[in-house]
């Protein structure tokens, strides 16, 4: 899963229309390609007061490679590693996996989760 799946996904259902050979563009790449259509759902996937976390979220999970969910949500949400193990620990999510092995209800889940304990912490 990559940062643009799971943005499709949140708004719509993805469903390869057409494949297009290489041999239709100039210079003639080594790959195929498709047109993908996407068809919208009614309601986004994630809540939409979850949207903004949601996103925070997967931009920072994605923005390390190779890095650990506890490493790129620390870094990324400037979090200690500590407290990223423990909100991915109530997430149900095992800190060592990387964030393309998340699936789009994971995420979700996770928002959720922030978003609780963002709510908690500023009511103290």
């Amino acid at each position: 899963m990559s940062v643009l799946a799971l943005s499709v996904q949140v708004y719509g259902q993805p469903d390869i229309f057409a494949y297009l050979p290489s041999a239709v563009f100039y210079p003639q790449p080594n790959v195929e390609s498709a047109i993908l259509r996407v068809d919208r759902y009614p309601e986004p996937q994630i809540p939409i007061g979850l949207l903004p976390i949601f996103f925070r979220l997967v931009k920072a999970g994605f923005s390390q490679k190779r890095k650990t969910l506890r490493n790129s949500l620390a870094g990324g949400m400037r979090w200690k590693p500590a407290q990223s193990e423990a909100i991915l620990y109530q997430s149900g999510i095992n800190s060592m996996r990387r964030a393309e092995t998340l699936s789009l209800e994971e995420w979700g889940e996770l928002a959720d989760i922030v978003n609780k304990l963002e709510k908690n912490a500023s009511m103290k």
